[in-house]
């Protein structure tokens, strides 16, 4: 059972300051740490032109641009090097638009998951020098790979790193390397996504040749992919995040890219539209571009994006459907195998298989971190080693605890809530002991608990069409600037029914009087897999409910509902 956590709410000062602003959205405000009417504003009001950081702030980033420069001048052959997620494959994607609208087509890598793992590898210097490549530029990748930059340079490639993953302690000796955590002082937004570093490299490269030397708009059409990518690499959605995702929804809700409007058809998004949520990106979008690097290679994904035939596109949306379906059935299995077995005494998850593909350990240590709240590492066993996916609980940064046991890693990076690792199979025992060991030294028994964080605690008559218009007036949200969870507590349950093809989801109409005029109100509820929480309710019983408020349309109606997150009954029915 989760444990229900009113966030911290404003003080009477702050709310006479925000007057002009109802509870809700002055609560809101307060918990996303803004302190003044300028940064209120600043939330609302985003402005592209305005909000957007000089891309020279990034250190690295003008010599970069001029080596590239100097590149395409020489007609020197230049290649992309990607990743197989879909912040990379947008990445990539973005840079080699930029490069074809100049005549130049340079040459994409895009490594195995499987056969060559994340990051820069020694197959890829072979290939590449065998393609006679005088310049490398890295997307979302690059920064910890040291011995790997080093090949490249001695086979008389240079590399240029755009990356924004944690830094190591040794950095490679790259020609340039563009990463906003190497300019946390002095860039304001240093929680760019793999596609935002890209973007902001092209932002520079317009600049310094000149926007009148690229079609109309050139610049805002990328937004679609650097959307996909920012919302998908799940970086916190404030300050130039915040920008760009909310202009790339708009973008993609227009998108040219045949492969996109495919995408979306399959994803059940209506094209007719003039503004996406994040969600639908999130659920619906990037999981379909992910599983072409999860099950088969992400060279599809890319291909597909860059595709502006729509007969080829359908083809390889069809590729990705089979993909996704495939990576959703595989995924539910392996997390029953391991919830078969007995981890309740332990603080960690370590376990691994050799038929377990590499591409879904990262979601199946993802769904078991959420539902047992503790951390979680899954791998895959191989010949001579494992290789691996960590999700992490808050307080438990991962990355710092791969550090404290890098001599056992054959290779590791990521962030604190999410890393990859790779270990030799000689070194497997000693590093599973430590690991558990650290864990029983750092996670404290309440730290496990499943926590539920509610923003704000509603009354009935709160709840109307102003509500929902404050609600939209935060979006895009995302990590940073989550949906608000709201709390109704004593909502009397009228009727309830299952419902869905398995009749997994529960339906529910609540009703409660309103304070104001003490008058019934009524709303409709959803609850997603709640077989559990179903079996005990019944009519009349009196309910807290914790959820999402949305607009449910349907036969050209729009109501609003509840989606719900979790639900307690407080008191039984007596009839």
């Amino acid at each position: 059972m989760k444990k229900w956590i009113l966030k911290e709410q404003p003080g009477k000062a702050f709310r006479d300051k925000f007057s002009n602003y109802s509870p809700f959205v002055q609560t809101l405000l307060y918990q996303r740490g803004i302190k003044t009417k300028k940064e209120a504003e600043e939330f609302f009001n985003l402005d592209y032109e305005e909000g957007l950081n000089d891309p020279f702030l990034l250190s690295g980033m003008n010599k970069a641009v001029n080596r590239i420069l100097r590149s395409v001048k020489k007609n020197e052959k230049i290649a992309i090097y990607g990743d197989y997620d879909a912040d990379g494959v947008t990445a990539a994607t973005v840079l080699n638009q930029f490069f074809r609208e100049l005549k130049v087509k340079p040459v994409i890598y895009i490594p195995d998951r499987i056969k060559e793992g994340y990051g820069l590898n020694e197959t890829a210097v072979d290939y590449l020098k065998d393609k006679k490549i005088d310049l490398v530029i890295t997307v979302d990748n690059g920064v910890r790979n040291v011995l790997e930059v080093e090949s490249f340079r001695e086979a008389g490639m240079e590399v240029i790193v755009t990356d924004h993953h944690a830094l190591p302690d040794k950095l490679p000796k790259a020609l340039a390397i563009v990463n906003p955590h190497l300019d946390e002082k002095k860039y304001p937004c240093p929680y760019l996504s793999g596609v935002g570093v890209a973007f902001k490299l092209v932002q520079a490269l317009i600049q310094k040749i000149g926007a009148d030397k690229f079609s109309t708009g050139f610049e805002k059409w990328l937004l679609d992919l650097v959307a996909i990518g920012t919302i998908a690499d799940l970086v916190p959605l404030l300050r130039e995040n915040r920008i760009l995702a909310k202009y790339g929804l708009i973008v993609l809700a227009k998108t040219k890219r045949k492969g996109l409007q495919e995408i979306m058809v399959r994803a059940g998004i209506d094209l007719d539209r003039e503004y996406l949520r994040s969600d639908q990106v999130g659920f619906g979008i990037a999981p379909r571009i992910n599983a072409a690097g999860r099950m088969d290679h992400a060279n599809i994904a890319f291909v597909l994006l860059n595709e502006e035939k729509k007969a080829r596109a359908e083809e390889l949306v069809d590729e990705l459907e089979a993909h996704n379906k495939r990576r959703q059935d595989l995924t539910v299995k392996i997390f029953k195998e391991v919830e078969k077995k007995d981890f309740s005494r332990e603080k960690i998850i370590i376990d691994g298989d050799r038929k377990w593909p590499l591409g879904l350990v990262g979601l199946v240590s993802g769904r078991l971190s959420d539902k047992y709240s503790k951390p979680v590492l899954i791998y895959m066993q191989e010949k001579d080693r494992i290789r691996g996916s960590a999700r992490s609980i808050p307080g438990f940064d991962m990355v710092e605890v791969l550090d404290e046991v890098s001599d056992l890693l054959f290779e590791y990076g990521g962030h604190k809530q999410a890393a990859g690792f790779t270990v030799l199979n000689e070194n497997v025992n000693e590093f599973k002991r430590r690991i558990r060991k650290i864990a029983q030294r750092k996670i404290k028994k309440e730290d496990m608990v499943s926590k539920l964080l509610i923003d704000y605690n509603l009354e009935f008559d709160e709840i109307d069409d102003n509500l929902m218009d404050e609600i939209k007036a935060l979006e895009p949200f995302g990590l940073g600037n989550e949906e608000p969870v709201f709390e109704v507590k004593r909502a009397r349950v009228m009727n309830l029914r299952m419902v869905g093809s398995a009749q997994k989801h529960l339906k529910l109409t609540v009703c409660k009087n309103c304070k104001k005029n003490n008058q019934v109100k009524y709303f409709q509820c959803i609850g997603f897999n709640f077989i559990d929480q179903a079996r005990d309710l019944n009519k009349g019983d009196l309910v807290d409910l914790a959820f999402n408020l949305y607009v449910n349309k349907f036969n050209g109606s729009e109501n609003l509902e509840f989606r719900l997150i979790d639900l307690k009954i407080r008191s039984k029915s007596k009839t």
